[in-house]
């Protein structure tokens, strides 16, 4: 089988392209790479993190988006939850605090729609305790 070496992108459909760009860079630190704007809105962006991962916003109506209100769309992989917890407070976005799941611990926070983004620690299951 030929090798995959990595996640390319990750493409999230989006009510509001500038809103959520605008959420996404202030909450975790994303820049802009471009913007794709149909007459007098933006209908796509691409974001880069620092850590090189790259985010793609789409503009979706709201009927669409429904079906991902309350579902965990991206997972983050962090060393320092703890720290995501104070400075999510400090921003004052809201979040589930440090909760314990069966692949580590996270913190879930919802996007501008309602997804759900996670931060993860970087642990991984243990097929032997399965």
């Amino acid at each position: 089988m030929p090798s995959l070496i990595g996640v390319h992108h990750i493409r999230l459909p989006v009510r509001d392209v500038e809103s959520s760009s605008d959420w996404y860079r202030s909450t975790f630190g994303f820049d802009i790479l471009l913007y794709e704007e149909e007459e007098v809105r933006a209908v796509g962006a691409v974001l880069r993190h620092p850590s090189g991962v790259l985010l793609g916003l789409h503009r979706m109506d709201a009927t669409a988006l429904a079906a991902l209100r309350g579902f965990n769309v991206l997972g983050l992989t962090t060393n320092d939850l703890s720290a995501w917890a104070e400075e999510l407070d400090r921003l004052g976005v809201g979040h589930s605090g440090v909760t314990q799941g069966t692949i580590g611990c996270f913190i879930e926070v919802e996007d501008p729609d309602g997804a759900i983004v996670q931060l993860h620690t970087g642990e991984q299951p243990d097929t032997e305790e399965a």
